[in-house]
C-alpha cells in the first residue's frame, strides 16, 4: 500500500469504528438497512451467515464487519463466509450449522453504494423423497441503497484493483472515475476551488456561496466556514449567485469574492481554531493565483480583459463564465458553450466547442498533461454527465472521450480538480445546484487502469 493511500485509509477506518448512530457514514447506515430488512423477514432463525461478494477486498470485509455487527445487535449471531460462489456460500453455512443465509453482491456506481442479494433458510428436509427440499420459508430477495462517501471510495479502490461496475476502458491511458458525494451545501454554489491550504500536502475543497465560505478536507468534515453578510453589498448584484475563489501561495492565502458584495477578502486558514480570518481586501475579481478580472455587472460572467502575472493584459475573444488555469495553460468558457484554449501566455487561443458551464483542466491520470474535464452543452440535462478528454487534440469537445459517466441529480455548474491525497493524479470535484436549493459537492476519484 502506498503511503498516499495510507493515509487516504486512516480517517476512512475511523469512520468504520464510528458508532452506529453517525448516518453520515455509508456502510453503516447500509449495514443497518441490510439488518432490518432481515429482521422483516418471518422465519429467519439464527445463526445467521453472511457471504458479500463483489467490490474490492477492502470494502467487502467492511461492509461484512459492519453488518455482522448490525445482525449481532439484533440476536442473530452472525458467521462471516468466504465462499467463491453463491452455491459454495450455501454449502459452507449449512455444514457450519447457520439455519439462515444472506448473500450479497456489492456494486459502487452513480454516487450509490448498493447491496443487491437474497435471504434464504439453510434447512433441508432430507425425508421429503428422492430429492431433498428447502423449507419455503424465509426466502426474500434483498436489495439496499446509500450514497457513497468518500470511506468507500478510498475502500472501493485499494488494492489496485479497478472500481467495481465502473465504466469500461474508453482510451490509452484508461481514465476510471468511481463518485462519491463529499459534503453538501444549504444555499446554491457561487464558486469552487482547490488547493493546499494548511501545507500537509493535500489539498482542501472551498465552497462559495453568497453567505459564506467553507473549507472542507479531503473526507468532506467541515474545517471552518466564515459568514460574508457583513460585507457591504454590491451595487449590481447578480441574479444567481455567483463568483471567483482562488489559492494564493506563500503564504497560503484564499481569495474569494461574491457579487453580492461590494468588495473580496482575502482569507487565511487558522487549523487550530477551525476559523477563517480576513487578512485583506479585493478590488478584482480572483481567477488564478495572479491572474485577474472583472465581473460583467449584473451578468454571471467576467470582462474579457484579464490580468495575468506582473500585470500583462490578456484580451478573451468574449466574456467568459468560467477560467482553468493550469501551469501555462489557460482556458476561458464562454456562456455559448465554446472556450479559448491558451498553451501557454503569448500564445494565440485555440476555438474550442462543446463545453459545458462546469469545466477544468487537471491531469486526472498523472503523466503530465492535463485533461479536459467537462460537463453536458445541455440546458437541462437528465442526467447531467461528465465527460474526459485528452487536451492536446484539436477541438477536444468533438472527440470521442476517455471516459463519460452520468452525475448525481442537479445542475452540474463548477469543476475543479484537486491532490487530495498528494500523489500526482487529480481527483474531480464537481458544484451541483439541487432541485431542494440546496448544493452538493460530488467527488470522483480516479481508480487503477
Amino acid at each position: 500500500m502506498s503511503p498516499a493511500r495510507a493515509l487516504l485509509l486512516a480517517p476512512a477506518l475511523a469512520a468504520l469504528a464510528a458508532p452506529a448512530a453517525d448516518t453520515t457514514a455509508a456502510i453503516p447506515r447500509l449495514a443497518r438497512q441490510v439488518t432490518g430488512a432481515v429482521r422483516a423477514q418471518r422465519g429467519v432463525e439464527a445463526p445467521v451467515a453472511v457471504n458479500v461478494t463483489g467490490g474490492s477486498a477492502e470494502l467487502r470485509r467492511a461492509v461484512s464487519t459492519v453488518l455482522a455487527s448490525q445482525l449481532a445487535s439484533a440476536g442473530l449471531s452472525p458467521v462471516v463466509l468466504d465462499a467463491p460462489t453463491a452455491e459454495a456460500a450455501e454449502t459452507l453455512a449449512r455444514a457450519g450449522g447457520a439455519r439462515t443465509l444472506v448473500r450479497l453482491s456489492l456494486d459502487v456506481e452513480g454516487g450509490e453504494l448498493r447491496a443487491r442479494g437474497d435471504l434464504i433458510g439453510t434447512w433441508v428436509n432430507f425425508w421429503s423423497g428422492r430429492t431433498p427440499t428447502r423449507s419455503p420459508k424465509p426466502a426474500a430477495t434483498l436489495v439496499e441503497t446509500v450514497p457513497a462517501d468518500p470511506t468507500v471510495l478510498a475502500l472501493a479502490l485499494e488494492s489496485g484493483g479497478a472500481p467495481p461496475t465502473s465504466p469500461p476502458e474508453t482510451g490509452p491511458r484508461g481514465i476510471r472515475l468511481l463518485g462519491a458525494a463529499l459534503a453538501r451545501l444549504e444555499n446554491p454554489l457561487a464558486a469552487l476551488a482547490a488547493g493546499d491550504l494548511d501545507g500537509d500536502g493535500r489539498d482542501e475543497v472551498v465552497a462559495l456561496t453568497e453567505h459564506d465560505v467553507s473549507v472542507f478536507d479531503a473526507e468532506g468534515r467541515l474545517v471552518a466556514r466564515k459568514a460574508l453578510d457583513t460585507l457591504p453589498a454590491g451595487s449590481a448584484t447578480t441574479r444567481e449567485p455567483f463568483g471567483a475563489l482562488a489559492f494564493l501561495p506563500g503564504p497560503p492565502r484564499l481569495a474569494a469574492w461574491s457579487t453580492r458584495h461590494a468588495h473580496g477578502e482575502l482569507l487565511a486558514l487558522d487549523k487550530a481554531r477551525a476559523t477563517l480570518r480576513a487578512v485583506g481586501t479585493l478590488d478584482t475579481a480572483p481567477l488564478g493565483a495572479t491572474e485577474r478580472g472583472t465581473f460583467v455587472p449584473g451578468q454571471t460572467a467576467f470582462a474579457p480583459t484579464v490580468k495575468l502575472a506582473e500585470g500583462r493584459p490578456l484580451t478573451v475573444p468574449a466574456p467568459f463564465t468560467t477560467a482553468s488555469l493550469d501551469g501555462q495553460r489557460m482556458l476561458f468558457v464562454h456562456p455559448d458553450g465554446t472556450a479559448a484554449f491558451y498553451a501557454h501566455a503569448g500564445a494565440a487561443p485555440a476555438r474550442w466547442t462543446n463545453l459545458g458551464a462546469g469545466s477544468a483542466l487537471g491531469d486526472l491520470d498523472g503523466d503530465g498533461v492535463p485533461e479536459l474535464i467537462t460537463t453536458s452543452t445541455q440546458l437541462a440535462p437528465s442526467p447531467d454527465v461528465l465527460r474526459v478528454h485528452g487536451a492536446s487534440r484539436d477541438d477536444p469537445g468533438t472527440q470521442e472521450p476517455l471516459w463519460q459517466g452520468a452525475l448525481p441529480t442537479g445542475r452540474a455548474l463548477y469543476v475543479v480538480t484537486a491532490r487530495l491525497d498528494g500523489d500526482q493524479r487529480r481527483d474531480v470535484i464537481v458544484g451541483l445546484w439541487k432541485p431542494d436549493g440546496t448544493s452538493e459537492l460530488f467527488l470522483l476519484r480516479q481508480g487503477a487502469p
